[in-house]
Parts: C-alpha cells; sequence; structure tokens
C-alpha cells in the first residue's frame, strides 16, 4: 500500500469498511512509515477537536444572570 493510498482510504472513511486484508495491508503501512502514523495522529487528534467543538455547539447557553439591586 502507498502513501496516498492509505491517506485516502483514512480521510475518506473506507478504512472502517475495508475487510481484513485492507486493514491489515493498512496497519502493515502504518507500522513502517513514520509520516502516516504521524498522519493517523494529527487526523485523530483533529477529530477528537471537532467532536469536541460539535458537542459545544449543541449545548445550550446558560440563562443570563439576573443583575443583583444594589441601592
Amino acid at each position: 500500500m502507498k502513501c496516498r493510498e492509505y491517506i485516502f482510504q483514512l480521510t475518506s472513511g473506507q478504512m472502517e469498511e475495508a475487510g481484513t486484508a485492507g486493514k491489515i495491508a493498512a496497519w502493515q503501512h502504518r507500522m513502517i512509515c513514520f509520516r502516516c502514523r504521524a498522519f493517523t495522529r494529527n487526523d485523530q487528534a483533529l477529530q477528537d477537536m471537532l467532536k469536541g467543538y460539535s458537542e459545544h455547539l449543541q449545548t445550550p447557553p446558560n440563562p443570563p444572570a439576573k443583575p443583583s439591586s444594589e441601592n
């Protein structure tokens, strides 16, 4: 498997749908290619950040605080 093919499968979501042979080939490639290992780590970190941001956007905002009456 070449880097370009690995990156395409990872970013397009085809890696999850790949059969056993495809997953083994991807694993073998990742074990010998430090660039694809780094890309995989960075891609996972980005996915985690986007998930957190999506959850942040979906939570309702807190109601505004009532002003204290100091007279």
